[in-house]
C-alpha cells in the first residue's frame, strides 16, 4: 500500500518521557515528507501547545488538535475548522464536576485557559509534567468555568480529577448526554463535542486532502487514540501502548523513548510491510 497521510500522537508517542521529540523521530519525519506523505499531528492539545514544538516538527503541515474538534494549519498558523462544545452542556458539565475535586483546561480556539490551582497542586492531579507548559503557553483562571459559562465557545475541557474513583462517578453522571467522553491522564476526562474524536479529525483532514482512508496511518498509544487507531487504514501502536491500543493495532513497535516513531516510519515507507 502506498500510504498518503499519516498522523502521529504527541503525549506517549511523538514526544518522549521527558516530553522531547527523539533525534531519531525528527528524521523520520523529514523522510516521510521528502517521501510525499503527508504528516500530521493528532493530539488531545490545543494548537498553541502544539507550536511550541514547531523547531521539533520539521515536514509537519497539518495539526489535529483537541482530540478531533480543531484542525490546525501549522504552517499558516491558523484555525481551519472547529467544533465547538454545546453551551448547555457545558453548564451541566459544569454542575456534575463542580462536585468533586478537580482542575481544568479549556481549549478555545488556539489557546486555552487553565486552573489556576493547577501550579500549585500538579502533582494532587498527575499533572505535574505539564506545569512549564501551562505556565508558559495557557491563561491561567481563578474559575475555568466562568468565560465557558458566560459563552466563551470552547472545543475541548480537560477535567482533572485527584481520585480516580470520582472520575468515574462523573463519568456516570454525565453519560447519556450528547459528549464524547475520553480518559487519557491518570485521573483525566476529556470532554468533547458528540461525533468528534481523533478518527472523525483524522478522516475531516483526509478529506479535504483528497487521501483514501485506506491510505492512512495512525500511530498512538492511549484510548482517546483508539478511534484513530480503528479509522486507520494502518494501525500502528507503540511498545509503551495500553491493551486496547495494542488490540486494535496492524503492528507494534518499540516505545516512546526507543525509536518507536522511527520505526512506524520506516514500516510505512515499506508500505507497511514487516
Amino acid at each position: 500500500m502506498d500510504y498518503q497521510l499519516i498522523a502521529f500522537d504527541m503525549d506517549g508517542t511523538l514526544l518522549s518521557s521527558r516530553k522531547e521529540v527523539l533525534p531519531s523521530s525528527r528524521a523520520a519525519l523529514g523522510e516521510l515528507a521528502d517521501a510525499g506523505i503527508a504528516v500530521a499531528i493528532c493530539s488531545g492539545r490545543a494548537p498553541v501547545m502544539i507550536e511550541t514544538h514547531a523547531a521539533e516538527l520539521a515536514g509537519v503541515r497539518y495539526a489535529i488538535c483537541g482530540s478531533g474538534a480543531i484542525l490546525y494549519d501549522l504552517a499558516e498558523r491558523r484555525v481551519m475548522s472547529r467544533r465547538p462544545i454545546d453551551a448547555a452542556l457545558v453548564r451541566r458539565a459544569a454542575e456534575v464536576c463542580g462536585r468533586y475535586d478537580v482542575t481544568l483546561d479549556a481549549f478555545s480556539g488556539e489557546g486555552f485557559y487553565y486552573s489556576a490551582c493547577l501550579l500549585e497542586r500538579a502533582a494532587d492531579y498527575g499533572m505535574q509534567d505539564y506545569v512549564p507548559l501551562f505556565d508558559r503557553l495557557g491563561t491561567p483562571a481563578g474559575d475555568v468555568w466562568a468565560p465557558l459559562l458566560a459563552g466563551a465557545p470552547t472545543e475541548k475541557v480537560d477535567v482533572f480529577f485527584a481520585d480516580p474513583a470520582d472520575r468515574d462517578r462523573a463519568r456516570a453522571e454525565l453519560d447519556g448526554l450528547p459528549l464524547v467522553m475520553t480518559y487519557s491522564e491518570r485521573s483525566s476526562l476529556e470532554l468533547s463535542p458528540l461525533g468528534v474524536d481523533k478518527g472523525v479529525g483524522l478522516g475531516e483532514l483526509a478529506g479535504l486532502l483528497g487521501v483514501p482512508m485506506e491510505a492512512t496511518v495512525a500511530v498512538g498509544d492511549a484510548d482517546n487514540d483508539l478511534p484513530m487507531l480503528r479509522a486507520a487504514g494502518l494501525a500502528v501502536a507503540m511498545g509503551n501502548a495500553n491493551e486496547r491500543a495494542r488490540a486494535l493495532a496492524d503492528a507494534v513497535v518499540a516505545d516512546n523513548d526507543h525509536d518507536g516513531c522511527a520505526e512506524a516510519a520506516r514500516l510505512v515507507l515499506a508500505g507497511g510491510a514487516r
